[in-house]
């Protein structure tokens, strides 16, 4: 597992403990946002409401792919698997996907009730990048999210028109009239001026 930079405090403090008691987050910002963690029940961090997908026996419904980081430049993305979805929920699963909303992935410590998180950290922050819902007695959906490096390495492109300027900044006119300009004349003055008697 990749080295976890700059852990808060707080984090640190309960992983150095003689019982730690972590859990994994996965928020994933859909028109209808997905927040849910590697337990039961409900928990509050990070300013919103996480849903469990675990057991009350403790057993997590769903897996967390290992995040790696690469010394190489190549940017790894990350795959969570969420399994035991009623399969009435199928049309409103695929209705949501929305290639490159933010995907984030979270690790934290519980306290004894594990009901209250005492600390967390961000691990990693993606864009959706796929979803897979794979058939069954319940749904399974296999998510992954793209590192957000691989905006490096493509291309930004940015049109000058009216319609791209009003989709940014609704009400601005700035771009109205670029089209007509190639066509408009210009007359410049000359460059010696004759004497004005």
């Amino acid at each position: 597992m990749p080295r976890i930079r700059k852990i808060p405090p707080a984090l640190q403090a309960e992983i150095e403990k003689d019982v730690v008691r972590p859990f994994f987050a996965v928020g994933i910002n859909l028109p209808d946002p997905v927040f849910i963690w590697t337990g039961s029940g409900e928990i509050s961090f990070a300013d919103a409401d996480w849903v469990g997908i675990g057991s009350e026996e403790g057993k997590c419904i769903g897996s967390l792919e290992s995040i790696g980081e690469s010394t190489d430049g190549s940017a790894p993305g990350v795959k969570v698997t969420i399994v035991g979805i009623p399969s009435e929920h199928r049309d409103h699963i695929e209705e949501q996907a929305v290639r490159g909303a933010d995907f984030r992935v979270y690790i934290g410590a519980l306290n004894e009730t594990r009901q209250i998180v005492q600390a967390y950290k961000l691990l990693t922050r993606a864009k959706l990048d796929s979803y897979q819902i794979v058939d069954g007695v319940d749904l399974s959906v296999i998510v992954t999210g793209e590192s957000r490096m691989l905006d490096q390495r493509r291309p930004s492109i940015k049109r000058y028109t009216d319609a791209a300027q009003q989709k940014k900044y609704p009400g601005d006119r700035f771009f109205e009239y670029m089209p007509q300009l190639p066509s408009i004349p210009i007359l410049w003055a000359k460059a010696k001026q004759d004497a004005v008697l």
